[in-house]
């Protein structure tokens, strides 16, 4: 049962990526994703991740997106602890919340 929906922008390469290796990793079928806007919000911008709880509605950006992604795919738990240090924290919130100069670009 989808838990989850990640929404990213069409046009995002980095992001379709990220996306399909969630779906390969998530062998509980909870992540969903889409390129539409979420309900009631902004078009979501180029490499920024915005995720939603199914169960509850809300929706989610930055760091407290990356944390709900984990918590859903069993191969990322691990990485739940290291996201409570707070540079690496700081980080990941950064890079969730879309691309600056060539913060998108797909090495």
């Amino acid at each position: 049962m989808k838990t989850i929906r990640i929404y990213r922008h069409l046009d995002c390469e980095r992001c379709a990526k990220m996306a399909a290796t969630h779906h390969k990793l998530d062998w509980l079928d909870r992540v969903d994703d889409t390129t539409e806007p979420p309900p009631g919000r902004w078009p979501v911008e180029k490499g920024e991740i915005l995720v939603q709880n199914l169960r509850n509605g809300a929706v989610l950006e930055g760091i407290d997106a990356v944390r709900a992604i984990a918590r859903q795919v069993p191969l990322y738990w691990a990485a739940l602890p290291l996201l409570r240090i707070p540079w690496l924290a700081r980080w990941a919130d950064l890079d969730a919340r879309g691309c600056s100069g060539n913060a998108c670009a797909v090495s």
